[in-house]
């Protein structure tokens, strides 16, 4: 019953918003260059996505009693990343507002929790990092990171969702393993796919609905604390280089982007069409080509993490793993290919 009304009304949902935000004028427009979709499109999918999840925590209390306090609280506190970012969608807001709202709503959930990332285990062979108290910062500036990389992504139909589906997916799959809850991964993953098909106009191009910023920078929000809570340590499930692997994708897109831009002399948060989706499309990849891969490779990153999680790979392994899959991106497709775009 839980799983139905989950699918109704995250479809009610979707079809609500979708007509409200056109009403109301909340829409994505083509420019020509970095945005090449065909007609207005509505904005506001992290209301879509968050907007299920409330009902079901009200309704069904037994999916309100299998959701954690810490995620109780990561989820209260998302909810002025879900603000901003429809603020923004609106009307652009400046990126230090942006920034400083991730920063607050994740400095309150490790006040109200003592939710941060207290080692980094033993990254370099040396010995376990352990960070105390520094860990705070590391963390703020570690979901900040993440929450971003998930909004910079967000630049082609369905390829945010898809990828955030791979995540939780991996993170239903590893809870499954150790005995842990999946409920509440289960039912924002039915949500997520729900919104997918709205989002890829598998139902009418008039019914298509984008995530805009409110939906990337919440879901990125959502996925980086939900990572920090399953390798804190009180619910620990993996290591903290473990997180790196399941927004492998994301990440090395981010960091490839930030430092093309430093050294182009533009701002790291500028807009451009640098990102991997702009450079396979460059390189003469279908849209659903582009999608279909980047699903293997999301796909692939979550499976090894998992099977290495299973059999406690040392995290030094996976740290250099990690470094040298980033080097190769940037060195042998990210940059000789975006300088053709």
């Amino acid at each position: 019953m839980l799983y139905i009304f989950t699918i109704s009304i995250a479809f009610a949902s979707c079809l609500t918003i979708c007509l409200i935000a056109k009403k109301l004028g909340v829409v994505d427009s083509p420019d020509g260059v970095r945005k090449v979709h065909k007609g207005n499109i509505a904005l506001g999918g992290g209301i879509c996505l968050f907007l299920p999840l409330i009902f079901c925590f009200y309704l069904f209390p037994e999916f309100s009693s299998s959701v954690s306090d810490n995620i109780k609280i990561i989820g209260l506190c998302s909810l002025l990343i879900l603000f901003i970012g429809l603020a923004d969608d609106i009307k652009p807001l400046p990126i230090s507002i942006r920034l400083i709202g991730q920063i607050i709503a994740s400095w309150v959930i490790i006040i109200m929790t003592d939710l941060y990332i207290k080692d980094l285990g033993d990254l370099f062979g040396l010995g376990n990092i352990h960070l105390g108290e520094l860990g705070i910062p590391i963390t703020i500036f570690m979901v900040v990171g993440v929450t971003n990389a998930f909004n910079m992504l967000d630049g082609m139909d369905g390829l945010v969702s898809l990828v955030s589906l791979v995540c939780f997916s991996s993170l239903a799959i590893l809870s499954y393993f150790s005995g842990s809850s999946t409920m509440e991964i289960n039912i924002l993953s039915t949500v997520l796919f729900i919104f997918l098909l709205f989002n890829l106009g598998l139902f009418k191009h008039e019914w298509k609905i984008f995530l805009g910023d409110s939906g990337a920078m919440w879901i990125g929000f959502i996925i980086s604390w939900s990572l920090v809570n399953f390798s804190g340590d009180q619910d620990k499930l993996i290591e903290p280089v473990s997180a790196l692997w399941i927004v492998l994708l994301p990440l090395i897109d981010a960091l490839s982007t930030f430092i093309g831009r430093v050294r182009e002399g533009k701002p790291i948060f500028s807009g451009d069409r640098a990102h991997i989706h702009h450079v396979l499309l460059a390189a003469g990849l279908e849209k659903w080509q582009v999608l279909a891969l980047i699903l293997l490779v999301s796909s692939l990153s979550c499976g090894f993490i998992i099977f290495i999680t299973l059999y406690e790979v040392k995290e030094f392994y996976l740290f250099y793993g990690f470094l040298t899959l980033w080097l190769f991106y940037y060195l042998l497709l990210k940059y000789p290919l975006s300088k053709n775009i």
